[in-house]
C-alpha cells in the first residue's frame, strides 16, 4: 500500500524542478539599497472595467536587496531547486532555511504577477 506522504513528496518534487520566469513589466528601477522598484501591468477584473476602470493598471512593487537577488534568478532557466541552492550558498544559510525563505517569496511573487512557474510535463515511465 501507498504511503500517505507519497503525493506530498510528489508534489514538492514536482515544484522544485519548476522553473520560475519574469513576466513582463513595464520598469524596474534599480535602489540604492541594492533593491528594486519593478512596475508591472496588470488587466482590471471586469467589474472594475465595467465601472469605468481602463483595462489595465499599473501597479508598483518594492524589492529589497534579498528580493531582487531572488527576482533576478527567475530566468526561466534555472528550477527552484538551483535557485535555493544559489540563495543558501550567497546568503551563507542552511538549505532548509534558504528553501524556506525561497519558496515563500516565489509564492509572493507569483500571487502578485510578477512570476509565473513553468512546470515541464512529466515524463512517461515504460
Amino acid at each position: 500500500s501507498r504511503s500517505r506522504t507519497e503525493p506530498l513528496a510528489t508534489a514538492r518534487q514536482t515544484a522544485m524542478r519548476a522553473r520560475p520566469v519574469q513576466l513582463p513589466r513595464v520598469s524596474l528601477t534599480p535602489r540604492d539599497t541594492g533593491g528594486a522598484l519593478v512596475v508591472v501591468r496588470l488587466e482590471r477584473p471586469r467589474w472594475q472595467r465595467w465601472m469605468g476602470g481602463g483595462d489595465t493598471v499599473d501597479k508598483s512593487f518594492g524589492l529589497d536587496a534579498l528580493g531582487k537577488t531572488v527576482y533576478d534568478l527567475c530566468d526561466g532557466n534555472s528550477t527552484v531547486e538551483q535557485l535555493v541552492n544559489r540563495f543558501s550558498k550567497k546568503q551563507r544559510v542552511s538549505r532548509t532555511e534558504a528553501e524556506l525563505a525561497v519558496t515563500t517569496f516565489l509564492k509572493t511573487l507569483v500571487s502578485k504577477g510578477l512570476v509565473a512557474m513553468e512546470i515541464d510535463a512529466p515524463r512517461e515511465e515504460r
